[in-house]
């Protein structure tokens, strides 16, 4: 079964450094296929309704990607309501107006842009959301209070998801090779478990009203969770870091695929999100 995912390995800085990247397309296919699993659509109108929008509001889609969820919150809030997008990758930049270009979307705009200086004003808009973009970043709390900053005071609403990579499991009759492999996955992150540290992370910056929800992110398709998960690059990272040998890696994976063939490959995550308001 095809993931439809290149076979090239994505570089070791991977989403933080997408436009310099030698395989620019594996990231725009990676969020596809990840946009394509089952149950990722609802999580995503879970994240739209936490928002709380209305007809004519203005909403941001911080590390808006390809520009999808930027569309669909369009659709939510008319044609007098703006939805924007912004995301440090020139590549996500173009490909997010390729797609609202080619869907008709009169009342969305990108702008490739730091997280840590929006170049909005205090206070514009009425909802902000972050999917995934925590785990990625040096400064986690500078970044929330920028986003804090350009939310409307009183009601504006934000939420963020991310997952916890600490909570990753992998079914394999290899144990200690496993426990290595996931903590290494979580490691090569800037934040691997950041998705229980928001609901924290709210609280201190002075959010209100702030709600935590988990799920849990099943993987048991074993070709595209395989890639999806870059199990090839970490369990190689494993090896360079001493933490288990090439003999074990190769006996690990071969375990992996033969559960894949036997249709009973099992991978899981819990992702969480988080919402508030600014008083």
């Amino acid at each position: 079964m095809s993931s439809g995912l290149s076979h090239a390995k994505s570089d070791a800085a991977g989403f933080t450094n997408i436009d310099a990247s030698k395989d620019r397309q594996y990231f725009v296919d990676y969020l596809d296929v990840a946009r394509s699993r089952s149950g990722v659509k609802e999580g995503k109108n879970l994240s739209f309704s936490l928002l709380g929008l209305k007809p004519g509001d203005l909403v941001l889609d911080v590390g808006c990607g390809t520009g999808d969820d930027v569309i669909a919150l369009a659709e939510i809030i008319g044609e007098k309501g703006r939805a924007i997008g912004i995301d440090n990758s020139e590549v996500m930049i173009d490909e997010a107006r390729r797609r609202a270009s080619k869907s008709n979307a009169s009342n969305v705009e990108f702008h490739k842009e730091s997280i840590y200086q929006i170049h909005f004003p205090s206070e514009k808009f009425n909802g902000v959301i972050v999917d995934r973009v925590f785990m990625h970043l040096e400064e986690p709390g500078k970044a929330l209070q920028e986003i804090i900053r350009v939310t409307k005071k009183g009601d504006g609403r934000i939420v963020v998801h991310d997952p916890d990579w600490d909570s990753f499991v992998i079914d394999s009759q290899y144990k200690d090779v496993t426990r290595k492999i996931v903590k290494t996955h979580s490691d090569l992150l800037k934040n691997g478990a950041t998705g229980r540290k928001m609901y924290g992370m709210f609280k201190e910056a002075g959010l209100v009203n702030v709600t935590v929800s988990g799920g849990v992110a099943i993987f048991t398709d074993y070709n595209p969770s395989f890639q999806l998960l870059e199990l090839e690059k970490v369990s190689r990272v494993a090896v360079e870091n001493g933490l288990i040998s090439d003999e074990e890696r190769t006996r690990w994976i071969n375990g992996l695929q033969r559960n894949g063939e036997q249709g009973r490959f099992f991978a899981s995550f819990m992702t969480f999100r988080t919402a508030g308001t600014r008083p």
